[in-house]
């Protein structure tokens, strides 16, 4: 969004930059008839020129990181959606509150990290929805992690019982 203003800003400055107007100083007592003005020389426009392309360059490197940006949230949030839809279709996992919460960086070589939230009532809840999570990673994506940020509750284990 903020990319795509500065390009607007930037687009409106395009004419003034692409025609300029050489201004001399005008005297109250000189004669303007037999003064005949300089020769102009190519050392402004080659440094408008360079302005403009250098412009250019620096939105084309914006607009590629923006791009880069994009993709890997899209990547990071079909992750998190394939983890969630494998905990929900897990009759044994399907009623805990669990949530996954992927997170990739702007660099391009560091694994994606899924964060594995929310509350089990025994351990091995806990090691059955791990498996499941790192199951799925490997299968769909070879280089994520999952981080481990389940909480064990044992007093969630009799809310439930008394719930059935």
């Amino acid at each position: 969004m903020r990319a795509t203003r500065f390009a607007y800003r930037l687009a409106r400055l395009f004419p003034l930059l692409a025609f300029p107007v050489r201004a001399a100083a005008q005297t109250a007592g000189a004669d303007s008839s037999g003064a005949t003005p300089a020769p102009s020389s190519w050392g402004g426009s080659v440094a408008i020129l360079a302005v403009v392309l250098l412009m250019l360059l620096a939105i084309g490197v914006a607009v590629k990181l923006f791009d880069r940006k994009r993709k890997r949230e899209e990547e990071a949030l079909s992750l998190q959606s394939l983890i969630s839809d494998a905990l929900l279709l897990d009759p044994s996992l399907a009623r805990l509150p669990i949530t996954a919460v992927a997170d990739r960086s702007l660099w391009g070589r560091s694994p994606v990290v899924v964060a594995i939230t929310g509350t089990v009532p025994t351990p091995e809840q806990r090691e059955a929805v791990m498996r499941l999570v790192t199951q799925e990673l490997s299968r769909r994506h070879a280089f994520a992690r999952a981080d481990d940020r389940l909480v064990v509750d044992p007093l969630m284990q009799k809310q439930t019982a008394r719930a059935r």
